[in-house]
């Protein structure tokens, strides 16, 4: 009898990240790679880290929790606004998430505050493909709320592209986000070291 199967070669996601990672350092970027495709499976999560990865990133704070009770220790961050339900788990379990509303960093704060943990923000930017993300004209308004919550640490901004609309990320785009992130460090004197 046959059934649907998978094979993965462990070598070869090995190998594609190791040259993702070293490439792309001798421009000054680094990968975080996404396991969300594996479910957050800890042998792929660790051929990430072999290859060079200090980051893993998962859409799901169950796969999150799967590394993590596998023995996975480096940071991970969660790539979508938490809901409130999960923000006690958010900040147990990810040192950093995407976030759009003010209200769900208020409650990331009261939380991590009670746990004495520092819980990392990345404050997503709308670009155009129609997703997620605060407008930019909005982020300086946006942060002033935020800036001086407890627990909280702004880690970044980002923007998600070529995904919804297919919206590609262009010059144009790709200015704008170092522009406003810019303004943003001006505005408020803090480092993003964040920029995706």
């Amino acid at each position: 009898m046959s059934y649907p199967r998978l094979d993965i070669d462990c070598y070869k996601i090995y190998h594609n990240t190791q040259f993702l990672i070293h490439e792309l350092a001798l421009r000054n970027i680094t990968v975080t790679p996404v396991t969300k495709v594996c479910l957050g499976h800890p042998i792929i999560a660790q051929i990430f880290i072999d290859a060079g990865a200090s980051m893993l990133a998962d859409s799901r704070v169950e796969n999150i929790q799967r590394m993590i009770l596998s023995g996975i220790t480096v940071q991970k961050m969660l790539i979508r606004t938490p809901m409130l339900s999960q923000v006690g788990s958010v900040v147990k379990y990810c040192g950093i998430s995407l976030n759009t509303e003010v209200q769900v960093i208020q409650r990331l704060s009261r939380v991590a505050k009670q746990a004495n943990i520092k819980h990392g923000v990345i404050i997503m930017v709308e670009l155009g493909d129609l997703r997620e993300g605060i407008m930019p004209h909005h982020a300086i308004d946006f942060i002033s709320k935020i800036i001086k919550l407890p627990n909280i640490t702004i880690k970044g901004i980002g923007s998600n592209l070529a995904c919804r609309y297919g919206v590609a990320p262009d010059d144009k785009k790709m200015t704008l986000l170092s522009n406003l992130a810019n303004e943003i460090e001006d505005t408020f004197g803090i480092n993003l070291d964040i920029i995706s």
